[in-house]
């Protein structure tokens, strides 16, 4: 069946682009930049076309592969490797002109940093930087509608992209469908808590297995940008990302409801950083909550070591203090600075299990379904 829905992608790409008005060799002189008198001059209506085709190609691939990984079971990141893949793939061959037995390369220019998209104009503009946000999350009732919350939160932001990481040896369902739906750039992870602290006695090192796993990610995965470890039960204010995107190295800011203060946050006096405000000093050289600060990828990938400690209510510190050289008057203030609170440690009430369906009663019915939805 894996085989076959793969198949069936390029047989439907392949036969959109045939009643499509834009030639893979045009498209390829397009984005090589030819010559002014071997380039084909496009309409917006072509321009238009290829931007709706390469759209539906990836639409088509994804769904395939979703389909295989639901019938043969395979892993989020087997699935998102296998699709990445296909697109490449498929792009490859997409700038191989017809009738012709010379391979034509798109070209770029070494020294380009940032990436080039179509406005609707059909003129060309520079993207935004990546925003990478890694969420730790873990099976329970809230899960999904926690997940779903956030969501739409991120649905909002430009140039985003979600590294969910469940603490499971296998990922869910339900949050890998979830995913799916909203249209973002993801990356369904796992990193279970290891056994050892799992059965320690006392506060727990939650979130860190995962949070690392992130960070992972982004040294093999990405080289620019900024990222944020945004928890699934916090809320956020959406002019917060456009804050974030303004991290040189370590950005800090408020956050609301955390602790008995009610608020933690770096305090500033005159301008000047005077120290920080958080209901939990503890001799924390960085008293701040994990919602408090964002991170440069590059400032990250100059120190190879950095990673966060499996030591429960030291891990912002102890993260923090890995990105040595680093100290509190290098901190950059965000968020008017740090006068406006645009993270909110909301927490939702715990629910217990849902009891179990009767199967005599309900065996028939939609309750089935819905129950599937339902821890």
């Amino acid at each position: 069946m894996g085989v076959i829905a793969v198949i069936g992608v390029f047989v439907v790409f392949y036969q959109y682009h045939l009643s499509t008005g834009v030639r893979f060799d045009q498209m390829a002189d397009f984005n090589t930049g030819g010559s002014a008198e071997n380039t084909p001059v496009f309409s917006q209506e072509d321009v238009e076309s290829y931007v709706r085709t390469t759209k539906l190609t990836e639409e088509i691939i994804k769904r395939a592969v979703r389909r295989v990984q639901e019938t043969n079971g395979l892993s989020p990141d087997i699935a998102t490797t296998l699709v990445q893949e296909l697109i490449n793939h498929v792009n490859r061959n997409t700038f191989e002109p017809i009738g012709n037995n010379s391979k034509m390369t798109r070209t770029q220019s070494p020294t380009t940093s940032r990436s080039i998209e179509l406005d609707q104009q059909g003129s060309t503009k520079e993207t935004l930087e990546p925003l990478y946000i890694i969420t730790p999350t873990y099976r329970r009732p809230e899960q999904i509608p926690e997940l779903t919350r956030m969501s739409h939160t991120l649905m909002l932001v430009k140039n985003i992209h979600w590294l969910v990481i469940e603490d499971a040896n296998v990922a869910t369902k339900q949050v890998t469908r979830l995913l799916e739906r909203t249209g973002l750039k993801f990356d369904h992870l796992t990193a279970p808590m290891p056994e050892k602290y799992k059965q320690k006695k006392g506060a727990k090192p939650r979130g860190v297995s995962n949070r690392n796993r992130g960070l992972q990610w982004i040294r093999a995965n990405a080289t620019d940008g900024i990222f944020y470890f945004a928890d699934d039960d916090n809320t956020y204010d959406i002019t917060l990302f456009d804050e974030i995107r303004k991290t040189k190295r370590v950005s800090m800011f408020p956050v609301g409801l955390c602790t008995k203060f009610g608020l933690s946050s770096p305090i500033l006096k005159n301008g000047k950083f005077v120290g920080f405000y958080d209901g939990w000093i503890a001799g924390r050289k960085f008293p701040v909550d994990m919602a408090g600060f964002a991170v440069s990828v590059k400032f990250l990938l100059e120190r190879p070591n950095a990673t966060m400690p499996f030591k429960a209510g030291y891990e912002e510190d102890g993260f923090l203090k890995s990105l040595a050289p680093f100290e509190p008057r290098d901190i950059e203030f965000l968020a008017g600075n740090c006068t406006k609170v645009l993270a909110w440690h909301t927490q939702t009430k715990k629910n217990d299990p849902s009891a179990p369906l009767d199967m005599k009663l309900y065996g028939n019915t939609n309750l089935i379904k819905l129950k599937e939805q339902i821890v």
